[in-house]
């Protein structure tokens, strides 16, 4: 699937958020735009051609035109149609001249997990892929569109803040409609599912059969769907997993070493320092020393 890919920082930016519904015989203009212009069709079917590519806006579908290129209907209106569109920037990135989205053909999400801590004070990078030309679910997002038009026609200083973090969630509404709609849908699904079912699972041993029972699929299938978005085997995450909470009670608690090993799953306290410190280059009692955030007298 053809989808732009927008890492964060920087965010997209709402620049105008509007509706309108087209009657019969309505051409869209022609012009080279200096910002993003998502299009979304409720009703009806709005023509447009974006440098030579022509695209049938249908109901239900939507269409990101790029900066930079040139747009123009090619074909009126045949019916009445209602449309939502939204000007975004994508905001230069410091030390580059490049402050467009990636375009690329994605067909899976792969999403390793990230070092982090809790005394971390520069933000992670992220990214959020939206689908160049599409279908999209109109009982969700919706409700976003009309709640953006709202808040831009009566636009203040905290409504402005407002509005981009509802176009936001619209964003990501758009990201979780394409992946559920994509060849790979089911995998990345159960990768979630088999995250989630770890997460919940540390403390008690590691049991491949009972994740079978719980999510109803063979465990080989449902390693591989782990291991195709974040890289990870079942016990590689679950260990991700059991370090990261090691973490947080080694900063935010006071309980033994010990006793936190066996919070995290680890009956051998041995094994959870040999495991703690390949992961992080510190013992679990060095981490403690450095990143405690409190200290009992």
């Amino acid at each position: 699937m053809l989808v732009l890919e927008l890492q964060v920082p920087p965010f997209p930016l709402l620049a105008a958020v509007g509706r309108a519904v087209w009657q019969p015989g309505v051409t869209h203009g022609e012009r080279t735009f200096d910002a993003y212009d998502l299009i979304i069709c409720i009703r009806g079917v709005l023509y447009m051609e974006e440098d030579g590519v022509k695209y049938e806006i249908a109901g239900g579908k939507m269409l990101v035109l790029e900066p930079g290129k040139h747009h123009r209907g090619y074909r009126p209106t045949e019916v009445e149609t209602e449309v939502y569109w939204i000007h975004f920037r994508y905001p230069q990135k410091q030390d580059t001249q490049d402050n467009k989205a990636l375009l690329t053909e994605k067909n899976n999400w792969k999403q390793p997990p990230m070092q982090r801590t809790d005394q971390d004070i520069e933000p992670h990078p992220g990214a959020v892929d939206i689908p160049k030309f599409g279908p999209v679910d109109l009982r969700e997002i919706r409700p976003l569109l009309d709640e953006m038009v709202v808040l831009h026609a009566v636009l203040t200083l905290y409504r402005s803040y407002e509005l981009q973090v509802v176009f936001g969630r619209l964003l990501l509404a758009l990201q979780s409609g394409m992946r559920a709609r994509g060849p790979l849908s089911r995998s990345f699904l159960l990768s979630e599912q088999v995250a989630a079912y770890l997460a919940h699972h540390l403390e008690t041993p590691f049991d491949s059969a009972e994740m079978e029972r719980e999510l109803h699929y063979h465990f080989d299938y449902l390693a591989r769907c782990l291991k195709q978005y974040t890289g990870m085997s079942p016990l590689v995450y679950r260990h991700h997993l059991q370090v990261e909470r090691a973490k947080r009670l080694l900063a935010h608690t006071e309980r033994t070493l010990s006793q936190i090993g066996e919070l995290c799953g680890f009956q051998d306290y041995n094994y959870f320092a040999r495991l703690f410190k390949r992961t992080t280059a510190l013992t679990p009692g060095e981490y403690r020393k450095r990143y405690q955030v409190f200290r009992m007298d």
